[in-house]
């Protein structure tokens, strides 16, 4: 064997180790990347299938900020959470606030799952704290908060704007009640001619009974316990206050914005307590609404609307405004946007099939795992392509038949003297074997689509034109011959 030989052969060895040796390793990672998808197939929804399960767990524990003790809000309160707990085994935690302004700091610091509101309440602070109110959603209005104007027996016929130097209650700080008996002694010009007085619901009998108020502002349902309390007459038959109605009721109304007029009819107190009104009463009324944050889980805000618009529940809580009005009243005049949980069931076609907060809280993994996915896609496109590039196409012994085949023609008809036509014809068989070989092996679509088999086409009928050609003269000689021979026999008889 010649050096240049032994190059070669050494040269043909190396290249074969090294393409058997990428061909080896990019087996492996294909095989690696087709367990991998497999596994993100079947791995993926059990992973995600459980975490959603977690987005709808209900939470073991919430807490709602109501009121005092002797109001509405505590009424309504309890009767919530003894239904959160039968229906859906929640522990409700009731937190007893000075009112509605107190219940909107408990809800923003996170203090308080769902609280009650009175509307407006926002509105009238000054927000002090400041506090971000955009993260206060609503769960829908419950019922009226009435303003019940209370004064001395003695000064039942004295307007509210000649009452100058009056001590007034205005509820706790920060209640509802003292937000508007502010806002409401202002249109009439008396903020400054009055002493305003705080005192909770509980102590305003016996500061009218001791003398230490001439009038009372309460904001607070029409059916709230406390009330009746108040004009309960003493032993001695005298009464502690007396209930009265408020002047321009219809433009303060409208002045507002958030209050609204509001008639307190006839008998709605029981008649034998002489605090009781013997006629209508002429007042104002803002909204009591169940509030809570945009980032309460959206499947409690749905029990919890669910249960709100129960006819059951609104019987047992004496919400009658809410039985009567149904879902409209539940979203008219709301200071905050519907929550999302509370939005599901006022308008159930906008429900979308997966849970909001898993929505929200997956975006970002969510986009980390597609493009996981098309990564691994791509991966997978590259690797079988280098696959296919790299392993020899189908028509590599073809090819190489064939051009065994033109190599080998070259040496026929190459003068008068030989009669090559028995290999010549034996070669354009193959040619045509070989054709008909390599046609089976590929499907029409192959067939279109890959220029290889396009190629090898050209080549067989470009060989064998070639052959035939060879072929054709090789007959065409032999004729010659024939004809020559013939011709040349008379002459050499004669």
């Amino acid at each position: 064997m010649t050096l240049d030989e032994a190059n070669g052969v050494k040269s043909i060895s190396n290249s074969s180790t090294s393409g058997w040796f990428m061909n080896n390793t990019y087996s492996k990672l294909w095989m690696l990347a087709k367990w991998l998808f497999v596994a993100l197939l079947i791995g993926l929804p059990i992973v995600f299938t459980q975490w959603y399960r977690q987005y709808l767990k209900l939470p073991e524990t919430i807490t709602i900020a109501t009121g005092t003790e002797s109001g509405q809000y505590q009424q309504v309160g309890r009767i919530l959470g003894q239904e959160l707990t039968q229906r859906y085994g929640i522990k409700v935690n009731q937190l007893t606030t000075d009112g509605a302004g107190e219940n909107v700091l408990n809800v923003i610091r996170g203090e308080a799952d769902i609280a009650f509101y009175q509307r407006g309440t926002v509105e009238l602070q000054d927000n002090p704290d400041h506090m971000i109110l955009g993260r206060l959603t609503s769960i829908g209005s419950l019922y009226s908060e009435v303003v019940h104007f209370l004064v001395q027996p003695d000064h039942t016929d004295t307007p509210i704007s000649q009452m100058q130097n009056f001590r007034i209650a205005i509820g706790s700080e920060r209640s509802g009640t003292e937000l508007v008996a502010r806002y409401l002694l202002q249109q009439f010009h008396m903020d400054d001619q009055v002493q305003f007085i705080n005192l909770s619901l509980d102590q305003l009998r016996n500061a009218f009974i001791n003398g230490e108020i001439d009038a009372a502002f309460i904001t607070a349902g029409v059916q709230a316990p406390m009330l009746e309390q108040l004009l309960k007459p003493e032993p001695d038959g005298s009464t502690a206050c007396v209930l009265t109605s408020i002047p321009f009721t219809e433009a303060l109304g409208k002045k507002s914005g958030f209050l609204e007029s509001y008639l307190i009819p006839k008998g709605m107190y029981d008649q034998s307590l002489r605090g009781a009104p013997d006629e209508p009463i002429a007042t104002l009324a803002a909204r009591a609404q169940l509030i809570t944050s945009e980032t309460v889980s959206v499947r409690l805000i749905e029990l919890i609307t669910t249960i709100l618009n129960d006819p059951e529940f609104q019987s047992r809580a004496r919400l009658n405004e809410l039985l009567i009005g149904g879902t409209n009243f539940a979203q008219e005049n709301l200071d905050f946007p519907l929550h999302p949980g509370a939005q599901h069931i006022y308008e159930p076609q906008l429900k979308p099939l997966l849970n909001v907060d898993f929505v929200e809280a997956t975006e970002g993994i969510r986009s980390f795992v597609v493009s996981l996915l098309i990564a691994a896609f791509f991966l997978i496109k590259w690797i079988r392509d280098y696959r296919n590039r790299s392993q020899e196409h189908k028509l590599d012994r073809y090819i190489k038949k064939l051009l065994v085949i033109e190599h080998d023609q070259k040496f026929l008809d190459q003068n008068d003297q030989t009669d090559d036509r028995k290999r010549l014809q034996d070669m354009l068989d193959d040619v045509t074997d070989l054709r008909q070989q390599a046609m089976k092996e590929f499907t029409a679509h192959e067939i279109n689509s890959d220029l290889a088999i396009a190629c090898f086409v050209s080549m067989c009928h470009a060989l064998s034109d070639k052959i035939n050609a060879k072929i054709s003269r090789q007959r065409l000689d032999a004729r010659l011959r024939q004809i020559t021979a013939q011709i040349e026999k008379p002459t050499s008889v004669n």
